[in-house]
């Protein structure tokens, strides 16, 4: 969008709309570049694989050197926000569902069932938990154990061959923080001057701006122009902080431009602004998680959660194929979304899914029954208990990881969908993935692969 234009209601009367014009043009040299592929790059994946060569002559990737068991993600929900009263006041206050002691006790129990690759995303840790307060200091909540209980806890996950990642939400501040000036600090757009605020779904109206009855669920944008303030304070208190990693829940995957008639941030400008605080976070020497990255936040991210592994479902799109896990897949390691939330009778092909992307499984865990979240902003979450979860969350790892241990650190070279719908995904160790999707066994390059699963060859 080169320059924004906006109607300026007046009075209230949709008839007395002004017209009004950003006054300057997006001031960004734009170039248009061609990359004309040769035969050694053909099909979409000659495309990955020549993007994927571009990074790595740039720096941007490195070569993974992770080999054997492929990790398990899971993110641990520790502190909630949930209504109560006093004398008739209305006030939120914070409880556990899971202690850093009960989140210890979640790594070792999976240590002890095989899983030897871990990844622990710890959520709600400080600041009144899961939608905390703006991160402009760390108040790590007493009653989940305190500083010291968030590094034994470290700990205990470095013991189980496992990383652990401090979640934290950088643009998006949540309404239920009293202290931050949301008027000053958020983004704005531009015609009639509104703060860019967002929340849930209003299934009604299905605009993104409901609260659904909590107010922390909904938040203000940060404007670009607030962010370094924000990082350069958390970077301060989180070195102090014997943990490993720093879990980025919004600032890797979203990016947003400030429209402020005096100060107009657009986002190529958003852009440099949030890599300079990339470089800020990754100078505290802690390794960094980001959600659905983007490809500006690779060269930061030790591991990406949430990686998309189907596309938008326009009607234009016939076929689905895994180009962002064909650039980085042997490179960084990246998980699925969360397989808690997926329909168990398509859990099969949900596993060949996985094995056909080379994502690593993602759960979401609390040691207290989901239940106790029913009535709080977390109540989407109904799914989530521990103990309910555990057998089939090892048992769905055990099976990809099955697959997946094979191509551990490879690059994937090749992806196509064959005439019978079968899909072949090479490596550059040599091994080759029939994924079939279909229900009865199906032939590929002479070989049967059976229904509903997947074939290995070249181990």
């Amino acid at each position: 969008v080169l320059r924004t234009a906006d109607n300026l209601r007046m009075f209230g009367d949709s008839t007395q709309d002004v017209f009004v014009l950003e006054s300057e043009i997006y001031d960004i040299n734009l170039t248009t570049r061609y990359t004309f592929l040769t035969e050694e790059y053909k099909g979409y994946a000659g495309l990955a694989n020549y993007y994927r060569e571009g990074l790595i002559e740039k720096g941007i990737l490195t070569k993974s050197q992770e080999s054997g068991d492929i990790p398990f993600y899971y993110d641990i929900i520790s502190g909630v926000k949930e209504t109560s009263h006093i004398l008739g006041i209305q006030y939120l206050h914070t409880f556990s569902m899971t202690t850093f002691d009960e989140a210890g006790k979640i790594s070792d129990d999976l240590a002890a069932n095989g899983i030897n690759n871990q990844v622990m995303n710890l959520q709600g840790w400080f600041n009144e938990g899961y939608y905390h307060d703006a991160p402009h200091d760390i108040r790590i909540i007493r009653k989940l154990g305190g500083k010291s209980g968030l590094e034994k806890l470290q700990d205990r996950v470095t013991a189980n061959n496992g990383r652990m990642y401090a979640d934290v939400a950088f643009q998006e501040v949540t309404f239920a923080d009293d202290h931050f000036n949301y008027k000053a600090e958020s983004s704005r757009y531009y015609g009639a001057g509104y703060v860019a605020s967002l929340g849930q779904v209003n299934p009604t109206t299905l605009r993104n701006t409901t609260g659904l009855g909590y107010p922390e669920t909904r938040w203000d944008l940060l404007s670009p122009k607030f962010l370094p303030r924000y990082v350069q304070k958390f970077s301060n208190k989180i070195a102090k902080i014997d943990i490993d990693g720093i879990s980025l829940r919004d600032l890797g995957d979203k990016l947003h431009s400030d429209k402020k008639r005096t100060n107009c941030i657009n986002r190529e400008e958003a852009l440099d602004i949030v890599i300079g605080q990339l470089d800020v976070l990754e100078a505290t020497g802690k390794k960094l998680m980001t959600n659905a990255g983007n490809d500006y936040s690779f060269s930061y991210s030790s591991d990406i959660i949430n990686a998309p592994t189907t596309g938008n479902n326009f009607a234009l799109v016939d076929e689905h194929i895994p180009l962002y896990q064909m650039i980085i897949h042997g490179y960084i390691p990246y998980s699925t979304e969360l397989l808690n939330f997926q329909d168990n009778n398509e859990m099969t092909k949900t596993i060949l899914l996985s094995i056909e992307t080379g994502s690593s499984p993602h759960y979401l865990f609390t040691w207290k029954a989901s239940s106790e979240m029913k009535n709080t902003g977390l109540n989407r979450y109904y799914a989530t208990t521990y103990e309910t979860w555990k057998d089939d969350a090892i048992s769905v790892y055990e099976q990809i990881n099955d697959a997946l241990k094979h191509v551990s650190g490879a690059a994937m070279t090749d992806h196509r969908i064959l005439d019978n719908g079968v899909r072949k995904i090479t490596y550059d160790n040599g091994v080759i993935i029939y994924i079939n999707y279909d229900s009865e066994a199906q032939k590929a390059d002479g070989l049967e692969v059976p229904a509903m699963w997947y074939r290995l060859e070249g181990k």
